[in-house]
């Protein structure tokens, strides 16, 4: 027998190699397909105390935050911002002063981030990120006073806006149950228009809280933040009046049920700063 091992071993091998080959072939084929560790830099420039930054990782076009509140205060507001060239700045915000459930970054909490970034970032091989400014759920703030400043100023805006569509709500209330439906339906949005479109000063003027530099009184002018969140405000609440009316429609909610609603979480989200 000893005479016909050879030749079998040549046959195997040369079964074998064709299969070694194609697994080869294979495997760096999956390899080469499989995504790429983004190597890109990622330079932190904190301009806070309290919010540390545990990991940046750029992947995919976005950016990839594990954050920590330090602090014995909630976070209620922060702002990334990162100089992509002389003329141009990425900025991103969150800010949790409107949310509807009241959301904050608890003192000693950790907090995961993704943020989607322009092309122009995501080219960069090494990212300069600046955690610019956080505030916190008393109003202060750390941080560079322009970011807290602006932060400040939307937040004005959107407070105004909702301060603006409070008595609407209150004057749907009024309403029996059959005229309610009825104004809800014909002339409720054009009532929030009129209403959120309205001037400023008589509202400024009474809140009194926001002087400019020189200390004169606060002007919508001096501010595009300020537009800025009187706008997005607007948006949320016509947002808002067209849920509840297909809501309405489906027979999903009650009407008057859900204005009561609105009207104390509106009411409730002014008291916040």
């Amino acid at each position: 027998m000893t005479q016909y091992i050879t030749p079998l071993r040549k046959k195997l091998f040369l079964l074998l190699v064709p299969v070694l080959v194609g697994i080869v072939y294979l495997g760096g084929t999956v390899l080469s397909s499989s995504p790429k560790k983004d190597k890109s830099i990622i330079r932190i420039n904190n301009l806070t105390r309290s919010f540390e930054v545990l990991s940046a990782k750029k992947y995919d076009g976005h950016l990839n935050l594990s954050l920590r509140n330090n602090s014995n205060k909630a976070i209620t507001a922060y702002v990334f911002t990162s100089r992509m060239d002389p003329q141009t700045v990425f900025t991103f915000s969150e800010d949790f002063a409107f949310s509807e459930v009241g959301a904050v970054i608890a003192p000693g909490q950790d907090y995961e981030k993704t943020i989607g970034i322009s092309n122009t970032l995501n080219r960069r091989n090494e990212v300069v990120l600046a955690l610019s400014a956080i505030i916190f759920e008393d109003n202060t703030g750390e941080g560079d006073p322009k970011a807290i400043r602006d932060i400040q100023d939307d937040r004005l805006g959107q407070k105004i806006q909702i301060m603006k569509a409070l008595p609407v709500l209150d004057k749907l209330l009024r309403l029996s149950d059959t005229a309610l439906v009825s104004y809800w339906n014909k002339t409720a949005r054009q009532d929030f228009e009129v209403a959120l479109d309205a001037p400023n000063t008589d509202a400024l003027m009474k809140l009194n809280k926001k002087p400019i530099n020189n200390g004169e009184p606060y002007n919508e002018n001096e501010s595009e933040q300020f537009k800025t969140g009187t706008q997005t405000a607007k948006e949320s609440i016509l947002q808002k009046y067209q849920e509840m009316t297909d809501s309405v429609e489906n027979l999903r909610t009650d009407l008057r049920q859900s204005i009561i609603r609105l009207r104390d979480l509106y009411a409730e989200m002014i008291t916040r700063f």
